[in-house]
């Protein structure tokens, strides 16, 4: 396993999300988890569908969740990992943030990495250290005192920042932006930079070259947004072993033991759930059912993507070590997450895999959520409602 992951720079890869060992204090709830004012946690970790933090952290803060809410103080670092993040916090070190939409608007006195799909930077955010970013859409209204890096689509630069590597489609200056040091940047066409704009250092345009356009492994691959995106995956997948090993366990079980119908339970979700939600968008009873289920099918999609990637991970661990058991740990979730990464860039054959890997996994998560559905009845004979047969009461023999 040690030669794979020199092979893939899994150690490089790791080094900015390294997670704290020391032991911690830990609580998941299915709905809610509230940490009140009044607490006064050290190092936290909450697992839950919506997380509020309002209390101060002596030591560091780690939260999975669909919607995270962090004000208090945390006094080490932040790492999150969920849906809408919201970050109030003042964090004395640094924040790693993988999420689809992302708002800091507090203060960092370290650096903060951020993979997501909507990023904003609010007007009343600092940075002390760098922001390093992979997102689809990334604003800076704030202040960023250090560097700023990033690897997306559309950015938008409306506050202070330092001097910057930007691979981005579009770019944009408005009126109140400063770059304090050069301005570098890279996309497809130069970036619109207001009249009133103030770049204190050189502005250096780059046209991407052709092997970035055309998808080759040594053009974009290697490229700062990219290897943050691979990040954020990698924590994901991560905390989705760790915090639930069972669920985790029963997806990739089903994956890998009925691969034809994994897939046709993915291929079912698509045109099912995709049906049925746009045909209630055009009832007005509807309307709001609809919303919920898109959202929930979404959610399924992204959790999809992931359990493909550890499928993959662990069937190339097992074929690797000739071994007919296969592991769910952190090196078979970031050796299928590479792996796919690479597969990408291949004409043709290289989609076409990653794509069936998806469907693995879309396929095992819907399986499970029906397979959920039609033992729910029977829960009320366990125990405590627990659907689970080892935990049955067997009423002793006559």
């Amino acid at each position: 396993m040690k030669t794979i992951w020199r092979l893939l720079a899994i150690s490089l890869l790791l080094g900015a999300f390294i997670l704290p060992a020391q032991a911690a204090e830990f609580r998941s709830e299915k709905d809610s988890v509230v940490v009140k004012e009044t607490e006064t946690p050290k190092d936290l970790h909450l697992v839950g569908k919506n997380i509020i933090v309002d209390a101060d952290t002596t030591g560091d803060l780690l939260l999975a969740g669909e919607t995270i809410l962090a004000n208090g103080k945390v006094e080490n670092s932040l790492f999150i990992a969920g849906g809408t993040i919201t970050v109030r916090s003042h964090v004395l070190r640094h924040v790693r943030i993988a999420g689809g939409t992302v708002t800091l608007s507090g203060r960092v006195d370290g650096d903060v990495y951020i993979a997501g799909g909507d990023v904003t930077i609010a007007d009343s955010a600092e940075i002390m250290g760098g922001l390093y970013v992979a997102s689809g859409t990334l604003n800076i209204s704030g202040k960023v005192l250090g560097q700023l890096k990033v690897g997306g689509g559309e950015v938008i630069i409306d506050g202070s920042v330092g001097s910057t590597k930007i691979y981005g489609d579009s770019v944009r200056l408005t009126n109140k932006a400063k770059i304090n040091g050069d301005f570098n940047y890279e996309a497809a066409k130069p970036a619109s930079i207001d009249t009133a704009a103030v770049i204190t250092g050189q502005t250096y345009y780059t046209e991407p070259p052709q092997v970035d356009r055309y998808g080759l492994f040594f053009g974009s691959a290697f490229t700062l947004g990219h290897l943050l995106r691979l990040l954020g995956a990698i924590l994901l997948g991560w905390l989705l072993i760790r915090f639930w090993p069972r669920t985790s366990r029963k997806v990739v079980d089903f994956a890998v033991g009925s691969p034809m119908s994994a897939i046709g339970y993915g291929l079912l979700s698509f045109f099912l759930v995709s049906l049925g939600g746009l045909v209630l968008l055009f009832t007005i009873v509807g309307m709001s059912l609809a919303g919920v289920i898109l959202t929930l099918w979404l959610l399924t999609m992204m959790l999809g993507s992931i359990f493909g990637k550890i499928t993959l991970g662990s069937w190339l661990y097992r074929l690797f070590k000739h071994d007919e058991s296969y592991q769910l740990t952190i090196g078979t979730v970031s050796l299928g997450i590479v792996v796919s990464s690479i597969l990408m860039l291949v004409p043709v054959i290289g989609p076409l895999v990653v794509f069936i890997t998806f469907l693995l996994g879309v396929g095992s998560v819907f399986n499970l959520i029906l397979h959920s559905l039609e033992i729910a009845p029977a829960s009320q004979t366990d125990i405590g409602g627990i659907s689970d047969p080892e935990k049955r009461v067997i009423p002793p023999p006559n």
